[in-house]
C-alpha cells in the first residue's frame, strides 16, 4: 500500500489558506495599548505635578502680596501712635487714620483673594485629578472586558473545533495579537477540514483497493473452477475433430464453415484467452516506484476498462506518441488516474445517441514532462461544476452513481508524482482532461 498522497501535501494545504492577520497592518497591537495605558497615567501624573507646582507659585506670590500689605498696615499704625504720643494735631491724625484703614482694607481683600484662590484651586485640581482617574478606569474596564470578552470568543472557537466543527468563526472586531489568533485558530479548523477531506477521499481508495483485491481473488478462484470444465470442452471438442478426420464416412472437412466442431474450438480458445486476461489483471499490481512508459500504463489501463458496461457504445481512439521517454512512476496508481478519467468522460457521454459517443486518450511531451489528455464529446462543463469539480464529494452524477471522489482521487495522484491537472471545456463540445507528469519526480519518503 502506498503512503498517503495527501500527507506530503499538508504544509502546500496550509499554505494555501488565506494570510492570517498578521500579514495585514495592524491599527495598534496590545503591547503598544500598554505602552500608552502607561503614557497615559504619566501625562496625568504630570498634568497633577505640573498643578501642584504652579498652585504653590500662585500661593506664595499672594502671600508675598498680603505680607507687603500687613507690613504696609504694620507701618501706618506705628506712624499713628507716634503722631499719637507726639501730640500731632487731629488733622495729621485723621489723615493716618485714612491711610490705616485703606490698608486694612488692602490687606483684607488680599486675603479674600488668596482664600478664593486657594479654594478654587483646590477644587479644579481635584476635579482634574477625579476626570483623570476615572476616564483611566473606565477605558481600563472596557478594555479589558472587551479583552476578555474576545479571549473568551477564541476559546469556545477552539473548543468548538474540538468536538468536530470546521465551520469559519467570526471575525474578532480588532487588529491587534487577538485577531492574529483567532485568524490562526480559523486557519487550523480550515486546515484541518482539507486533512480530513484529503483522508476520507484516500480512506474510500484503499477500501476500494480493498474491495478490488478481494473481488480480484475471488475472480481468480472463479476462474480457475471455469478453467477445467473449457479444457474439458476443448478436449473433448479436439477429440471430436480428430475422430471426424480418421472417419472413412464422408464428413465435413476440418476447415469447413458448416463444420459443427470447429466454432466450439473458436470459442473453447476465446474463452481461454478471457480467462487468462482475467487472471493477469486480477493479479496484484507493482506498487514501487519504477521507470515505465505512459503508454504501457494506458494499454493497461484500456484492457481493464474492456468489459466495463459504460463503455460498450463508446468509441475509444488512441493516439500515443512512441517516442515518449519513460518516467519515474507508481505504474498502479497511474492506472487508476487514467481509469477515473475515461469512467467520467464515458459518464458525460451517456446521453447521447448510440454509437456517437467518443473518448480520444492522446500521449505527447510537454514542457519538459509528459501530458496524457483524455478528450470526451460528452456534456461538457460549466463554469460553476469546473470551479469546484476537484472538491471531495462534489459531483454532479444522480445518487448512487457518483461519490465525487474520482477527481480528487486524480488531483492527489497527479500531484503525488510532482505533476498537476486541468479541466476545461472544448470549443466543439466536450471536455478535456489534461494530466502534466515531469520526468524525473523523486516519490516522497
Amino acid at each position: 500500500m502506498n503512503d498517503l498522497p495527501t500527507a506530503a501535501r499538508l504544509p502546500e494545504l496550509a499554505g494555501a489558506l488565506p494570510a492570517p492577520a498578521a500579514q495585514r497592518q495592524r491599527r495598534i497591537s496590545l503591547r503598544a495599548t500598554g505602552v500608552l495605558a502607561i503614557l497615559a497615567l504619566i501625562a496625568l501624573a504630570t498634568v497633577m505635578v505640573a498643578s501642584a507646582f504652579l498652585f504653590r507659585g500662585a500661593v506664595q506670590s499672594h502671600l508675598m502680596d498680603l505680607e507687603a500689605a500687613h507690613g504696609r498696615y504694620e507701618g501706618l499704625l506705628e506712624q499713628r501712635q507716634e503722631a499719637l504720643r507726639a501730640g500731632a494735631d487731629r488733622a495729621r491724625v485723621e489723615a493716618v487714620d485714612l491711610q490705616l484703614r485703606s490698608a486694612f482694607e488692602e490687606r483684607l481683600a488680599l486675603l479674600n483673594a488668596t482664600r478664593h484662590y486657594i479654594d478654587g484651586s483646590t477644587v479644579t485640581i481635584a476635579t482634574l485629578a477625579w476626570i483623570g482617574i476615572t476616564s483611566i478606569g473606565a477605558l481600563a474596564v472596557l478594555f479589558f472586558a472587551r479583552l476578555a470578552g474576545d479571549i473568551n470568543t477564541v476559546r469556545a472557537r477552539a473548543l468548538a473545533i474540538l468536538t468536530g466543527d470546521r465551520s469559519a468563526g467570526r471575525p474578532l472586531a480588532r487588529s491587534d495579537e487577538l485577531r492574529e489568533l483567532g485568524d490562526a485558530v480559523d486557519s487550523l479548523a480550515a486546515a484541518l477540514s482539507k486533512r480530513e477531506q484529503a483522508l476520507a477521499v484516500e480512506r474510500r481508495h484503499v477500501m476500494h483497493q480493498e474491495k478490488l483485491a478481494t473481488i480480484g481473488s475471488m475472480a481468480a478462484g472463479v476462474i480457475r473452477e471455469i478453467g477445467n470444465p473449457i479444457a474439458a470442452i476443448d478436449g473433448y471438442a479436439r477429440a471430436l475433430l480428430e475422430a471426424q478426420k480418421a472417419s472413412p464416412a464422408p464428413a465435413p472437412q476440418p476447415d469447413d464453415e458448416s463444420s459443427g466442431v470447429r466454432p466450439i474450438l473458436q470459442e473453447t480458445a476465446r474463452l481461454i484467452a478471457i480467462t487468462r486476461e482475467i487472471n493477469r489483471l486480477a493479479a496484484a499490481p507493482a506498487a514501487q516506484w519504477q521507470l515505465a512508459s505512459l503508454n504501457e500504463v494506458v494499454t493497461q489501463g484500456l484492457a481493464l476498462l474492456r468489459y466495463e458496461p459504460r463503455l460498450e457504445n463508446v468509441k475509444v481512439h488512441t493516439e500515443l506518441d512512441p517516442m515518449l521517454p519513460a518516467l519515474n512512476c507508481c505504474a498502479d496508481r497511474l492506472v487508476q488516474l487514467l481509469l477515473n478519467l475515461v469512467i467520467n468522460a464515458a459518464d458525460a457521454t451517456s446521453g447521447l445517441p448510440a454509437h456517437t459517443a467518443r473518448v480520444e486518450i492522446n500521449t505527447r511531451a510537454a514542457e519538459g514532462g509528459i501530458e496524457l489528455r483524455v478528450d470526451d464529446n460528452g456534456c461538457g462543463l460549466s463554469p460553476e461544476v469546473q470551479q469546484h469539480a476537484f472538491e471531495p464529494l462534489f459531483t454532479t452524477k444522480p445518487a448512487g452513481k457518483g461519490t465525487g471522489l474520482g477527481l480528487p482521487l486524480c488531483r492527489a495522484i497527479a500531484e503525488e508524482h510532482g505533476g498537476r491537472i486541468s479541466l476545461q471545456a472544448l470549443p466543439q463540445g466536450g471536455t478535456r482532461a489534461a494530466v502534466w507528469l515531469p520526468l524525473d519526480h523523486q516519490p516522497a519518503q
